[in-house]
């Protein structure tokens, strides 16, 4: 291919070239107008970004502002509240750890230097009776029906406690409304008055010695110790009605360590034993003297060995499951002379006495219970009817629960004198029955069921617990229930 051809081809080459890529080139202006247009869009962008980080910006400083705010709060609310706790606890200092105004088992008051507290109590027991005694076909006079049946107000009571000036110096007061004659010994058996059953004031001189001067139940019998809403069925036994000391006026002094227990009263005598019926006095409770004038003097002594367990679960028969086991032994001792005198010589009589021991055991087993007790008393020269006599009791009880709450338990009581018109043919009386803690001791319902074996003698009988005289033999049958409402 010579020169020219080449040049021709070429040109061809060129030619095809610049018509293609005409319609791709872009002259100067073009460039400039692109690169200011994105420049502009960079600028908007930039803006808008500065914008938004404003915003940005401002939102958190504000959060944590506020974060800052409400931490501040919080110090705040929490210097308050110590400030508030710190008065709390200073006040409950000053008055043994708690506030001065409260509930704690029953309503409460205190001072805040502690000098000064007052705790109030209740108490109202609503019974049910139905009693069947036989009709006697010997005595057309007996026309009456054989269900007797009677619903009673048995003890309503208010009670006050706390100490004056001091801890060492503590008070009990027990008022209500309850029975004239609870100890059957006057014609008044079922009359009912606003009475006292305890008021008394006792020294403590540390933690185990202390007296106390007042109205109290003399330290003999168990069954007396124990105070009403805390006995196993809807009441005591009958014996204990009339062989156990119950209430009067004196001082007693308390001994007392980790294992033992010994109590000592000087008091102005018991009046189970009939002396307002023998003596014609006027009123059998206290704090009048048992004996008035008659009486020469009274000692009465219990010691009490806690083998097993804590003093405190001894203050009722019941042993609720979960409890601590425990057993207590005491014994105890009374003598009480009558003094009898006259305006002339020859009606000068000798100075009548009584004197009186009791054992018990109580064994608790952690759901179950037991109590045991025999008690013998002596009267000579005591009354002119009553010369000389001597009664000898026994009694046992014991419970078991069957559920956390319900408790079933049973009792059997014999005892008589040796004199017939005071108590023989010998008492016999067996009851069983339940008990249904709907709230502990404080909310309790209670029913049982008494067999009486043999003679509820005149002297023996007591309206109270629903057993009355009966001459014939395994004839009366007594059913009972109690609601017991406590605070």
């Amino acid at each position: 291919m010579d020169l020219s051809h080449k040049q021709w081809i070429a040109l061809v080459l060129a030619t095809i070239f610049v018509s293609v890529s005409g319609g791709f080139a872009f002259t100067p202006t073009d460039f400039h107008h692109q690169l200011d247009s994105l420049r502009q869009d960079l600028l908007e962008a930039k803006a808008a970004n500065r914008a938004v980080r404003h915003e940005l910006d401002g939102a958190l400083e504000q959060y944590f502002n506020e974060d800052e705010l409400t931490e501040a709060r919080a110090v705040a609310i929490a210097n308050l509240v110590e400030q508030v706790l710190l008065d709390s606890d200073t006040r409950m200092s000053l008055q043994g750890g708690r506030p001065m105004i409260g509930w704690n088992n029953g309503f409460y008051m205190a001072s805040a230097d502690s000098r000064f507290s007052l705790n109030i109590g209740g108490l109202s027991q609503s019974r049910f009776f139905a009693r069947w005694e036989g009709v006697d076909p010997n005595n057309s006079a007996n026309i009456y029906d054989q269900w007797l049946y009677s619903f009673g107000q048995h003890r309503t009571e208010l009670n006050f406690s706390g100490h004056v000036f001091n801890k060492g110096l503590e008070y009990y007061l027990s008022t209500g409304w309850g029975r004239y004659d609870p100890n059957n010994l006057t014609a008044d058996t079922q009359f009912m008055t606003w009475r006292l059953w305890e008021a008394w004031l006792k020294f403590k001189f540390n933690q185990g010695l202390s007296v106390k001067l007042g109205t109290f139940e003399l330290p003999f019998t168990r069954e007396s110790l124990i105070q009403s809403p805390y006995q196993l069925a809807v009441d005591k036994s009958v014996l204990d009605y009339r062989l156990g000391l119950s209430t009067t006026t004196g001082v007693q002094w308390t001994w007392a360590s980790d294992e033992s227990r010994f109590k000592l009263a000087l008091s102005n005598g018991s009046g189970a034993m009939f002396h307002f019926a023998l003596w014609s006095a006027q009123d059998p409770t206290p704090p009048l003297a048992a004996m008035q004038k008659d009486t020469s003097y009274s000692v009465t002594m219990r010691h009490e060995w806690k083998l097993l367990g804590g003093w405190e679960q001894f203050n009722q028969f019941t042993s609720p499951p979960g409890s601590e086991r425990g057993i207590l032994l005491g014994i105890a001792g009374h003598r009480q002379n009558t003094e009898r005198d006259s305006a002339l010589p020859l009606n000068e009589l000798p100075d009548g006495n009584w004197w009186a021991v009791t054992g018990d055991l109580s064994m608790q087993f952690d759901g179950a219970s037991l109590f045991a007790a025999v008690i013998y008393e002596r009267i000579k020269d005591f009354a002119p009817n009553a010369l000389k006599q001597n009664w000898l009791a026994f009694v046992l009880q014991g419970g078991t629960y069957i559920t956390n709450q319900t408790e079933l338990f049973a009792r059997y009581e014999t005892g008589s004198s040796d004199v017939p018109s005071f108590g023989d043919p010998e008492l016999q009386i067996i009851t069983a029955g339940l008990n249904h803690y709907i709230d502990g001791q404080d909310l309790k319902f209670t029913a049982d069921i008494g067999f009486s074996l043999g003679e509820v003698s005149l002297v023996m009988s007591n309206s109270q617990t629903g057993w009355y005289h009966d001459r014939r033999q395994n004839d009366q049958v007594v059913l009972r229930t109690q609601l017991q409402f406590m605070f």
